[in-house]
């Protein structure tokens, strides 16, 4: 039976592909990652935060994780009705502080959250960033914090969590319940420690990764310093702040604190630099208050210097990933001008050949060029533009994919499960339901629903040995790629560069998917190359016949899974 030339197939493609896009558009919009969201703004991208208390001794430790050169200091002196401050952050997002009573404040980013703000309560006047600013004017010890809290109306909302310490070692974590109502986590009474990460401590899945490396970490090291023997010193906390900071992928530790809150003194590093402190004396800095300005201004040329390498050195990849996206853009330009010139006396199958060379650029235009020029090996060419079909939702749905993984894990955070579903899930289900179902049912004699289901058994092989290659090669090149420069707000050329990484990952899984489609173009099945302008109908494998290849994509997958885990942690290592 011959197919049906006037019906086009790449309106349809058109069709799907922006519908997926302009979903993705949307959610990005609706999320907190949009650059003018002032509430975004304040979310830093990593904390974390502790205190230990040993002895008598009392340590308060935070590194501010985010993607700034340089953050601020400013002093407030306080008067007869407030308690002076010394502040690291912004004058309108603070993010440390340490008062003349020993009261230490620093906070964690979380995804936002409404809470119950008790409007019954003392009315408190002014935005989100005016609370820890009252507390730390207003209160002396975590106990007074914590009646402070009681006693006011509080935010609708919460998109952190907040830890107070005091120089008594007495601690609290204020974070979001899950009832909606605030809640507080207290450290143990006497010697002992409380560590607050990247999510919520009371509802885990409100948060940016769980569980989290640092939290666990950070909880394991001060372990060993509460049981060891000897006086705990600012060294011993510099030393846990250290191990757990960053300076590669999303974010860096922009700043470190860590204050002695019984004797009144401050630590402070400036991009890591754990060797090369400024060191404060609190009563000193409120009674000769210095000039505010930036955070760096305290420290030698030298320091300044090496943060700015350091930035530099982080910033690379950013550019980079501009370079990359902008070349992938203008590859797929040039892809286009050239399939348009070799086809020029023959436009037969552009209907399949332009949505191939859009998604997969100068590698669909290659296999249309072989596919052309070897007719003796005809089921070599079959499988190959069979291949190329089967790829273009893998890769298209797999870019999707990742970028909803990003934006949910920015904005709202994810579980473990959640994670599986969008990567696993996602382009399988969009590869059948979205492509592969509604674009081939055109050159069948069944009816859609029929023709869905008869598929879904080819679906799930080719795109489960697409994967393969894609998440051993480009998972990892991917995550290497992630710049938080560019994420919040997000940009095209990240985009673009993810989307070459995919398919050149999709080189390994293609030949994955050759290998299959050669034996299943010699079982006479068939479904792209009747798109690609030959006659036909399409064919395809009911479940009796490719079960057996669906075991041989499973164990696939995982090996690929594996293999992409391992050079991943190879790279970051």
């Amino acid at each position: 039976m011959k197919y049906n030339k006037s019906k086009s197939i790449f309106p349809v493609f058109l069709i799907e592909l922006g519908i997926l896009l302009f979903s993705v558009t949307a959610f990005a919009r609706g999320s907190d990652l949009s650059v003018d969201s002032a509430d975004n703004q304040a979310i830093p991208s990593g904390c974390t935060v502790f205190t230990i208390a040993k002895g008598g001794h009392v340590f308060f430790g935070g590194n501010d994780d985010y993607i700034n050169p340089d953050s601020y200091y400013w002093v407030d002196p306080g008067d007869s009705a407030n308690y002076g401050v010394i502040w690291i952050g912004t004058p309108d997002n603070v993010q440390q502080g340490v008062s003349e009573k020993g009261l230490a404040y620093d906070a964690n980013g979380l995804p936002k959250v409404d809470v119950n703000p008790h409007n019954e309560q003392i009315p408190v006047l002014g935005d989100y960033n005016i609370y820890p600013i009252r507390i730390m004017h207003e209160c002396a010890t975590v106990e007074e914090v914590i009646t402070w809290i009681k006693t006011h109306q509080w935010h609708s909302y919460m998109h952190d969590q907040m830890q107070f310490a005091d120089a008594t070692g007495d601690a609290v974590i204020i974070s979001a319940g899950t009832d909606g109502e605030v809640a507080f986590t207290r450290k143990p009474s006497g010697d002992g420690f409380l560590v607050s990460t990247n999510f919520n401590v009371v509802n885990p899945s409100n948060g940016f990764g769980y569980p989290c490396w640092r939290y666990d970490k950070a909880h394991e090291l001060l372990g060993e310093l509460l049981n060891s023997e000897g006086e705990l010193t600012a060294t011993d906390a510099t030393n846990v702040l250290d191990a757990v900071h960053m300076e590669k992928g999303s974010s860096w530790t922009l700043e470190s604190m860590v204050a002695d809150l019984v004797n009144g003194v401050v630590y402070i590093y400036y991009f890591y630099q754990y060797d090369r402190p400024v060191v404060l004396n609190v009563k000193d800095e409120l009674s000769n208050p210095r000039e505010a300005g930036p955070l760096s201004s305290l420290f030698p040329d030298d320091v300044r210097q090496e943060a700015a390498r350091r930035y530099n050195q982080e910033m690379a990849t950013a550019r980079t990933n501009q370079i990359v996206g902008i070349s992938w853009t203008a590859i797929i330009f040039v892809s286009l001008i050239l399939l348009f010139t070799i086809s020029s006396d023959n436009k037969k199958g552009l209907k399949f050949w332009i949505p191939a060379v859009v998604v997969l650029g100068p590698l669909a235009l290659l296999v249309k060029l072989l596919a052309a020029g070897n007719r003796k090996t005809d089921y070599r060419r079959i499988a190959l533009i069979e291949t190329t079909g089967d790829l273009i939702p893998v890769v298209a749905a797999f870019t999707i994919a990742f970028i909803i993984l990003i934006l949910v894990m920015m904005s709202h955070g994810i579980s473990g499960l959640l994670q599986i579903v969008i990567m696993f899930g996602l382009p399988l289900f969009v590869s059948w339901l979205m492509f592969q179902g509604p674009i081939l049912t055109s050159v069948s004699q069944r009816k859609f629903s029929m023709f869905l289901i008869q598929r879904l058994p080819q679906v799930i092989v080719v795109t489960l040995l697409g994967l393969s290659g894609i998440y051993a090669i480009a998972l990892p090149l991917m995550n290497k790629s992630l710049a938080m420069s560019q994420i919040k707000p997000l940009s095209p050329w990240i985009v673009m560069t993810w989307w070459a990484i995919v398919v050149l990952g999709s080189l390994a899984g293609g030949l994955l998917v050759f290998l299959y489609e050669r034996w299943a173009v010699k079982q006479g099945f068939q479904a792209w190359i009747i798109l690609s302008g030959n006659e036909g109908e399409a064919v395809t494998p009911s479940w009796r016949r490719i079960w057996w290849w669906i075991l041989i994509s499973i164990m696939t997958l995982i090996i690929g899974l594996v293999t992409g885990v391992i050079l991943l942690q190879m790279m970051a290592g």
